[in-house]
């Protein structure tokens, strides 16, 4: 069962940009403006997290973040911190009722909801992956995998960090050989 962190990746720093220490981020959020909300990142392996107050935040080329960080000031900081992961503070957001994290339903038992509130197990979530229409959940079985759309058609119930409840059809999970 995955354990709910205080802190979840939020973004990689891929480039510089410019001398005067910019950074180029991939933000990992569902918009690059729910980054540029944020007021400090941090930094670190496991636990050992540091953290780094943001000077400012922009949008750039409509999906990455130009990010300046307190204390890099020139092109040589900000190339040291190529390739680091960024972490936000859980604490810094906010959900409403019915939200959740993607990261806290990873690892996750998947249940059948037809068979009350833990029936079959059918396997467990081992991601999600952003469709067109909706999510995927690409569930783990002992035949294989099988990825779910994630619509109320499906997903009955979602526990963060506790469990997954679906409504698969006949035969959904039943010749799990490949990913379908």
């Amino acid at each position: 069962m995955p354990k709910l962190t205080p802190y979840l990746e939020c973004g990689k720093i891929i480039n510089t940009h410019g001398c005067k220490g910019g950074m180029k981020v991939d933000p990992w959020m569902d918009t690059p403006e729910d980054f540029c909300d944020l007021d400090r990142v941090f930094v670190g392996e496991g636990d050992r997290k540091t953290q780094r107050k943001i000077i400012r935040t922009s949008v750039m080329q409509g999906r990455f973040i130009l990010l300046h960080l307190e204390g890099v000031d020139d092109m040589d900081a900000a190339d040291a911190m190529r390739n680091t992961v960024l972490y936000a503070a859980r604490e810094d957001f906010s959900l409403e009722d019915g939200q959740y994290f993607l990261s806290d339903v990873v690892g996750v038992p998947v249940y059948d909801a037809r068979e009350g509130r833990e029936g079959q197990l059918l396997g467990t979530v081992a991601e999600i992956n952003p469709g067109v229409a909706s999510a995927l959940y690409v569930v783990n079985t002992p035949k294989g995998q099988v990825m779910v759309p994630a619509v109320p058609a499906f997903i009955a119930e979602v526990v963060p960090g506790e469990l997954v409840r679906m409504t698969p059809i006949d035969g959904m999970f039943d010749e799990a050989d490949e990913v379908r």
